[in-house]
């Protein structure tokens, strides 16, 4: 546990209003520190043609374009009114298509991606041998696949877990003294939440990928974080399953006020990167963790 004082108000930390999707926690500046961290690995003249998988609102897409303005670069992303807000970001300097991981084959043509980008989303994919096969197809041999993920198995520290178990305990507790059912299990809970590091490399091994390198970095962050993520989907359905988000998010940000008013703190979070390249002969089994 990182217990230190800071100088913001535990208010803020109930600013954050829910949202219906990721941006709140996108536009966090440590959350995009994360992001940030990843494009370090995307080689300066590495190809110019790059697709930005689970591109969301074009935040990682625009850094991308200001480090190279002559990429070719394509976004994808399953939700509509996130890709809206990309072509407001970026006009006419990207493209952008509706669509998952596990689609990007039936999208492009075989070969048509020098480098493939996933900014801290690939634990939202529910079948990863499946998408990994889909994004090696539409690489060119040698591209060069990045993502990491703030979001997997050893990601929280020890130290800070009973921080978490506060935070959701105490959500849980109100819920309860005010009628709202908790289902027994997080149906809604991303699978990928369970991958560990290992099991990313596995899956990367199986699907053909080749001078698989990763690293784990530790981030402090804040309360402004620990807002943003209260009002995720993926946070507030496994936090209070069975119970409507947007409530949710609202009394998981409760008890986060609560919580700060008692004890200001940080918390130490890890995040993995992977950097792999896809072999000239690609096989199509894959596991699935």
């Amino acid at each position: 546990m990182n217990a230190r004082t800071e100088s913001e108000t535990p208010r803020a930390a109930a600013d954050a209003e829910p949202s219906t999707d990721y941006a709140a926690l996108r536009r966090d500046p440590e959350y995009a520190e994360l992001n940030r961290a990843l494009l370090d690995l995307v080689p300066a003249g590495s190809g110019p043609s790059v697709l930005d998988l689970g591109c969301g609102d074009g935040a990682v897409s625009e850094r991308l374009l200001l480090r190279d303005p002559s990429l070719s670069l394509v976004g994808a992303d399953p939700e509509p009114s996130l890709l809206d807000a990309a072509r407001s970001r970026l006009g006419d300097r990207a493209r952008f298509v509706v669509g998952d991981a596990a689609s990007v084959s039936r999208l492009f043509p075989p070969d048509s991606f020098d480098t493939v980008v996933l900014a801290n989303c690939i634990h939202l994919v529910p079948d990863l041998g499946e998408a990994l096969d889909a994004i090696g197809r539409v690489l060119t041999g040698g591209g060069r696949l990045v993502f990491n993920s703030a979001f997997y198995s050893g990601a929280e520290t020890t130290a800070d877990l009973p921080l978490y178990a506060e935070l959701v305990g105490t959500a849980r507790r109100v819920a309860r003294t005010r009628g709202l059912p908790l289902a027994r299990s997080a149906a809604g809970r991303p699978p990928g939440l369970r991958r560990s590091a290992g099991d990313y490399r596995t899956a990367l091994d199986a699907g053909g990928f080749t001078g698989v390198v990763t690293t784990e970095r530790e981030f402090t962050l804040g309360r402004r974080f620990l807002a943003a993520l209260c009002a995720t989907p993926m946070f507030a359905a496994a936090a209070l399953p069975g119970i409507d988000r947007r409530i949710a998010a609202e009394l998981l940000t409760e008890a986060l006020e609560s919580q700060y008013a008692r004890a200001p703190f940080t918390i130490t979070r890890r995040c993995v990167y992977f950097s792999a390249v896809r072999s000239s002969t690609v096989r199509s089994t894959a596991v699935r963790p």
